[in-house]
């Protein structure tokens, strides 16, 4: 009886300790790569007022990467995510005015800075 008792708050505890887990979505909480490109591209823009036109291309921008990102299957995939970080910063930083290109490359800056602060897997 004992046995079943404490398997039983096992389950219990296991189901409560993976609710948070299951909630954020795709098990595990990765997000997809429509997600991880938003995200990166939010990050980048801080700080910058974008016109409509910069809007439309940002959009197309992203639209591209996301769906390059989700044929991505196999091999180094730390090499092909850095080719495609570099791709997307490249993209969007040139259809930036001058002054926002600095804003831009400091904003690359921190979060390089951030990127190699954390701790690696």
């Amino acid at each position: 009886m004992r046995r079943i008792n404490i398997a039983a708050c096992s389950l219990v505890l296991l189901a409560a300790a993976s609710a948070p887990v299951m909630a954020q979505g795709n098990m595990g909480g990765r997000m997809d790569p429509s997600q991880m490109v938003e995200r990166s591209t939010t990050r980048l823009l801080t700080g910058i007022t974008l016109t409509a036109a910069e809007t439309d291309s940002v959009k197309a921008i992203n639209e591209r990467l996301a769906t390059a990102a989700k044929a991505e299957t196999g091999g180094d995939m730390r090499a092909r995510m850095t080719e495609m970080r570099t791709n997307q910063r490249t993209q969007l930083r040139a259809i930036l005015t001058p002054e926002q290109q600095a804003v831009f490359d400091k904003n690359v800056a921190d979060m390089d800075k951030a990127r190699m602060n954390r701790p690696q897997p």
